[in-house]
């Protein structure tokens, strides 16, 4: 298991062209990988599934294969946002 936090952070382009293939290296050959990141351009290059967290708890997943990662990423961040402003937890 490969654990990363924010792995393209700083790195210059072709660092993070490096890292991306050797991710996807490895996980082809078996090993589980788990990103976090915020940017979800690159963890749709590499991931097969995309969990989301907000205020330290999971609150839904994103399809990889759809168009705009981003504008889903945030739609449900609002969602989220507003179900705890309505439980008195936000």
């Amino acid at each position: 298991m490969i654990l990363l936090d924010e792995p393209s952070n700083s790195l210059d382009p072709a660092s993070v062209i490096l890292l991306r293939e050797e991710l996807i290296k490895r996980a082809e050959a078996g090993a589980a990988i788990l990103v976090s990141s915020h940017h979800l351009d690159e963890v749709a290059r590499i991931a097969d599934r995309v969990l989301l967290m907000n205020a330290g708890r999971l609150i839904g997943e994103l399809d990889t294969t759809g168009n705009d990662l981003e504008r889903a990423f945030f739609q449900h961040i609002q969602l989220d946002d507003e179900r705890r402003r309505m439980i008195g937890r936000g």
